[in-house]
Parts: C-alpha cells; sequence; structure tokens
C-alpha cells in the first residue's frame, strides 16, 4: 500500500501528465482547473491543494520538460566549453517539435509576472546553467573567482529574454539560437581562461555576422516581449 507521500506524488504526476495531455490536444492552455482535475482523475480541490494555482502546475510542467530535456543533452558529445552552445540549439531543436505548446507553456507559467524573484536560484533551469559553469571551471575554461551563482543568472537571463521574444513572434527560431549563441560566447569569453578564450574568441567574429545575416536592412527593432 503507497505511503501518503507516495499518494500525494502519484497525484502529482497525474494532474501534470493531464495537463501535457489536454495542451497537446488543444493547442493552447485554455482549459479549466475543473478540466483538468477530470483529465487527471481527481477531485477539483486537488490541482488546488497540490499545487496552488494554475501557473504553478504550468511550472511543473516546465521543470518536466527540463528533466527530460537535460536527459537528451546528456546524450550529446560535447566538452565543457561547447556544451553551452549544444545546449542552446538542443532547446531550439525542442521548441521547433513542437512550437505551439512550448508557447502556451510559457504564456501560462510567466505571462502574468511569474515568482517572487528570490525563488530563481531554486528554479531548475537556473541551477542547469550553474552546474555547466561550475563543470568549465573546473575544466580550466573559466577562471576560478568566476561566481557560478552571477554567471549563471546572467546566462539564463539571456537565454529567458531570447525566448520570451520568440513566444511573442518577434523572432524565429534560427534568431533566438544566434542571439543566444552570441551573447552566451561574449559571457563566456568574459569570464575565460586563456585556454578558454582560445576557443571562444575566433568564433566571435562567425557567430557575429550569422546573427547580422539574420536582420533585415534597417536594425532589428525593440523587442514587444521586451517591454511586457
Amino acid at each position: 500500500m503507497p505511503t501518503r507521500e507516495e499518494a500525494k506524488a502519484a497525484r502529482r504526476e497525474a494532474i501534470i501528465n493531464a495537463a501535457l495531455r489536454l495542451m497537446y490536444a488543444r493547442g493552447d492552455s485554455g482549459f479549466s482547473m475543473r478540466a483538468l482535475a477530470e483529465a487527471a482523475g481527481v477531485s477539483i480541490a486537488t490541482p488546488y491543494n497540490l499545487f496552488g494555482s494554475k501557473q504553478a502546475i504550468m511550472l511543473a510542467v516546465l521543470d518536466t520538460g527540463m528533466t527530460l530535456y537535460e536527459e537528451r543533452l546528456s546524450r550529446l558529445e560535447a566538452d565543457e566549453l561547447d556544451i553551452f552552445f549544444e545546449a542552446v540549439s538542443l532547446a531550439k531543436d525542442l521548441y521547433a517539435e513542437a512550437p505551439k505548446f512550448h508557447q502556451a507553456v510559457l504564456f501560462s507559467a510567466y505571462g502574468d509576472g511569474g515568482r517572487d524573484y528570490r525563488a530563481v536560484f531554486g528554479d531548475p533551469r537556473f541551477l542547469f546553467w550553474k552546474m555547466l559553469v561550475e563543470r568549465a571551471r573546473e575544466a580550466g575554461f573559466l577562471d576560478a573567482d568566476i561566481d557560478p551563482n552571477a554567471m549563471a543568472l546572467a546566462l539564463s537571463q539571456q537565454f529567458f529574454i531570447c525566448i520570451l521574444e520568440w513566444a511573442y513572434g518577434e523572432i524565429e527560431l534560427e534568431e533566438l539560437e544566434s542571439r543566444v549563441h552570441y551573447t552566451f560566447a561574449l559571457l563566456l569569453n568574459g569570464a575565460a581562461t586563456a585556454a578558454g578564450s582560445a576557443r571562444l574568441k575566433p568564433h566571435l567574429k562567425v557567430l557575429q555576422k550569422h546573427l547580422t545575416s539574420l536582420w533585415p536592412v534597417s536594425a532589428p527593432r525593440t523587442s514587444a516581449a521586451a517591454s511586457r
């Protein structure tokens, strides 16, 4: 017989899976909490009791996706420096597989301004970038005095800004990937050891050329997402 905590975890998983099914079926997150409870086979009060809000459920959906993303990334062959760029490209490929689904999750999770800013340090996405920074530092590509929290925050915020621009239709996925690659190269090079900079610096002009080739003749317009 499952323990109380095991039963609670099973209900949480059922609700997250039901949210995933409803979003794939609908193409958006416009379902009601009642419909979600019915799809999960739980009472209408259970989603509120376990998560507190629909936004929290969407954040749990993001966290579930993050776990699957990390598993897929672990199968790629990349060293402690290349992995930053491979991680961005993999995310772009995943968004391309189901763009409407990922946009709907992002809107539901962050559309009203998100969570308490202090919670960012417990966010799986932040912790993921922190892990990569720590590994790159240990491998000798980043300076030993670089603070992993500060660096991870800078990387994750830059990536998130571009993801929101894509979600709001400001840029295409190719430009999302190119912008983040270029920004990451700049940030990492600024924190790099001689060995890391020797790898990063030659690619900056290439990345810059590719990024600017995606823009129209005029300068890129101000992002609507950034003003929200």
